[in-house]
């Protein structure tokens, strides 16, 4: 299959990252494939942070069984996606597993052949990757059409956004992210955001764009711990916002042809900077 054929049939995929935990990804990652859901979207939510997988405990749900025993051989994709009340189907991650916290190449290539069996059923793949600049979000991230980051405005968020940002595109030759700032106002959300990218302006080849933010609700709060989904108030509002400027963006020209077009071009990175070819600075 060339890249323009698969172009015609693949659907969107987005990962969405971020350089410190506990920012708020998981939870926008749910309402993003809710949202897509009602727009009348077939959404997979890949839960990427392998091992330390969270959107089955965020959503309530139990599955049967995870990516681990799709990558062991013991089950097929099709096996262990859960289908949920909001309308999307998840694929869990597992937790408590320290093997998978770095796949070779070889599960790679397996998860990535799953994949492009199970992408056929759907309109839009988002990939809940883990925080941080390990191995496996930088092969995820790598592997997707679009990329959103998330972060707050405190001062470590803010230079962990920074790193990821500066070794992917160094690394991985991916040039262009959407930002999202959470836990604050509108004007802290855009001073943040301009603190991010004046850095990134001066320093690194990428484009930022900013789809919005949400300020920090005790809706949100009170979502999480009843492992629910926001549906009302403030925090909803501004979430709702954002989360339509990021499924309203067009499609990337330049980066079309579905997950296992981009796992080729992502392993190939991966070697290069293995072996020195990225850039230090």
């Amino acid at each position: 299959m060339t890249k323009n054929e698969a172009v015609k049939t693949s659907p969107r995929v987005i990962a969405i990252c971020s350089g410190k935990g506990g920012v708020g990804k998981t939870f926008f990652s749910i309402h993003l494939a809710s949202k897509a859901g009602q727009q009348g979207l077939r959404v997979l939510l890949l839960d990427a942070d392998l091992g330390m997988a969270n959107v089955d405990v965020m959503l309530g749900m139990s599955g049967k069984g995870s990516i681990r025993q799709v990558l062991s051989g013991a089950a097929r994709l099709s096996d262990v996606l859960v289908h949920t009340k909001q309308g999307f189907d998840v694929l869990p991650g597992g937790s408590g597993f320290s093997d998978l916290s770095a796949l070779n190449t070889q599960q790679q290539q397996i998860l990535m052949d799953e994949m492009r069996e199970a992408e056929k059923n759907y309109d839009l793949v988002l990939i809940d990757t883990a925080a941080g600049i390990g191995d496996n979000v930088l092969f995820f991230v790598a592997s997707a059409e679009s990329s959103l980051v998330v972060l707050t405005p405190d001062p470590t968020s803010l230079t962990d956004a920074y790193a990821l940002i500066k070794v992917l595109s160094q690394q991985r030759d991916v040039h262009r992210f959407m930002v999202l700032v959470n836990q604050v106002d509108a004007f802290e959300g855009e001073l943040t955001f301009r603190r991010l990218m004046s850095v990134a302006d001066r320093y690194l080849d990428v484009q930022l764009d900013y789809v919005g933010c949400v300020p920090n609700s005790k809706d949100v709060q009170k979502a999480v711990q009843r492992q629910s989904l926001l549906t009302s108030g403030e925090a909803f509002q501004a979430m709702d916002i954002a989360l339509s400027s990021v499924l309203s963006r067009p499609r990337d020209d330049s980066r079309q042809g579905g997950l296992q077009f981009f796992w080729e071009h992502s392993l190939g990175q991966g070697l290069n900077a293995e072996q020195g070819v990225g850039s230090s600075v």
